[in-house]
């Protein structure tokens, strides 16, 4: 694989996670990129600005045979998103809109948020994964067999982690994090709909932020940034949470 500027260029350490969940992948401009469609290319992480020209986005999308790229950039764009970040200290309920904190404190009881390791996940998460899936209308593309891989190749990843909350005992939802620079990413999550009353998803977003931003290593926290077109529920989910906007081109 080869860089803008013609030289080889190494694999970026996300690579191995993004092909096991199917993506096509290229290690460009200081980054890695994923195809999301059949149209479009996507910067991870996706709240880090990219330094690259317009000559060599295109020559990028050349490469992979895309049309569109979408990723933060210092230059004027015409359009502007917002990335979702924590970096105050203490994070905690105050930190929160009063409503995500209410769901938080009815939830508390039923919900344990705990570090799940790769096996334990291989062998629980499928059914969180698929019920996803299925939402998305993806459902065809994983097999539990698949899925049992894609937790082997996470394993070898350096500072990839996964969080899980359990509703009962019961793995309900988690996230895929990964640690760089002082920075924690929220890469990837997944919740089983079954026990959306519980609010798993809220639980788990608030501990693991509290849990990251308690750690001497870390100085920030991101649960990404907005996609084309904007999801105005996603993006009030991680307002409430606490996460503050901070609008990127």
């Amino acid at each position: 694989m080869m860089s803008a500027a013609g030289s080889a260029a190494l694999d970026h350490p996300l690579a191995p996670l993004y092909r096991a969940l199917g993506h096509r992948t290229w290690t460009r401009l200081g980054c890695l990129w994923i195809d999301v469609g059949r149209f479009s290319l996507v910067s991870v992480p996706c709240s880090d600005p990219i330094a690259a020209s317009r000559q060599e986005v295109a020559a990028l999308l050349r490469t992979a045979g895309r049309l569109a790229a979408q990723f933060p950039c210092s230059a004027p764009t015409g359009v502007v998103t917002q990335a979702y970040w924590v970096r105050e200290p203490g994070y905690g309920p105050a930190s929160q809109q009063r409503q995500f904190r209410q769901h938080v404190a009815r939830a508390g009881k039923r919900c344990h948020v705990t570090a799940i390791a790769w096996r334990d996940l291989a062998m629980h998460g499928y059914p969180v994964l698929r019920d996803a899936l299925i939402r998305q209308g993806r459902s065809q593309r994983f097999s539990q067999e698949t899925w049992r891989q894609c937790c082997a190749v996470a394993a070898d990843i350096p500072d990839l982690e996964a969080t899980g909350c359990f509703v009962d005992g019961m793995l309900a939802a988690f996230l895929l994090s990964w640690t760089r620079e002082r920075r924690a990413y929220g890469l990837l999550s997944f919740r089983w709909s079954a026990y959306d009353q519980a609010r798993p998803s809220h639980v788990l977003v608030q501990e693991f932020t509290r849990g990251m931003m308690a750690r001497t290593d870390i100085a920030a926290v991101t649960l990404g940034r907005d996609m084309v077109p904007r999801q105005p529920s996603i993006a009030a989910f991680k307002r409430h949470a606490g996460y503050r906007e901070e609008p990127v081109s």
